[in-house]
This record gives structure tokens, C-alpha cells and sequence, in this order.
């Protein structure tokens, strides 16, 4: 984040500062629109850390103690494969399936799809 707000040319700043825009416009219309791909890359690395966790969890817990450290995805490899409960199982991993979804189907449709061309 911070080399994103450094890639930022300081002729923005300056050019901002004689409109007389406030600052706080200034990052809300100017400088977050400019770190679209900073945000998106961030974005990347969270999720596939999130993803990684379950081995962490797995390999030094097991889970344990009781439900202490359990993450989404070790919830549903317990119902799917060790309590043989495949209907929990499968409940789970679509609600996860239909929450990423929700957040991915929007933003694709008003990144890739929202504008006119021409």
C-alpha cells in the first residue's frame, strides 16, 4: 500500500492543492481510484493466505483444542470426509461458494461489463 500511494506523481497532489479540493475528496475521488490494482493485488494475497491456513491449522493443531482454531474450510473437510455427514458438508462448502459469489459476480459485472464502449 505504501508503494502504491509513493507511485502516486506528486503533480496530483500539487494539482489538487491549487483546485482547492479538501483532502479528504482529494483520496476519495483521486488517490483510491489511482490504487484500484494496489487494492486488487492486496486483495489476492489475503485470499490465498486465507486459503493456506487450513494446512497451518491442520499440521500443528488438528483443530484442537476443541473448536478453537477451526477456519471454513477445515469445517468442511471434517463433515465431507471424517463424520461422513456429505448433506453438512456440502451445505457449507456451497454457502462459502455463494459468498464469493456475492462479492466476485458484482465487481466483475461493473469492472468488465458495466461500461459502454465506443
Amino acid at each position: 500500500m505504501l508503494a502504491g500511494l509513493r507511485g502516486i506523481d506528486e503533480d496530483i497532489w500539487k494539482a489538487s492543492r491549487v483546485d482547492g479540493i479538501p483532502m479528504w475528496r482529494t483520496y476519495l475521488f483521486i488517490i483510491i481510484p489511482m490504487m484500484r490494482p494496489v487494492f486488487v493485488t492486496t486483495l489476492v494475497i489475503i485470499a490465498s493466505g486465507i486459503v493456506r491456513v487450513y494446512d497451518l491449522v491442520v499440521a500443528q493443531t488438528s483443530g484442537g483444542p476443541g473448536i478453537a482454531s477451526e477456519v471454513p474450510a477445515k469445517y468442511v473437510y471434517d463433515y465431507m470426509f471424517q463424520a461422513q455427514n456429505l448433506g453438512q458438508g456440502f451445505a457449507a462448502s456451497t454457502m462459502m461458494l455463494i459468498t464469493v459469489a456475492i462479492i466476485v459476480v458484482p465487481w466483475a459485472y461493473l469492472e468488465f461489463g458495466g461500461k459502454k464502449r465506443g
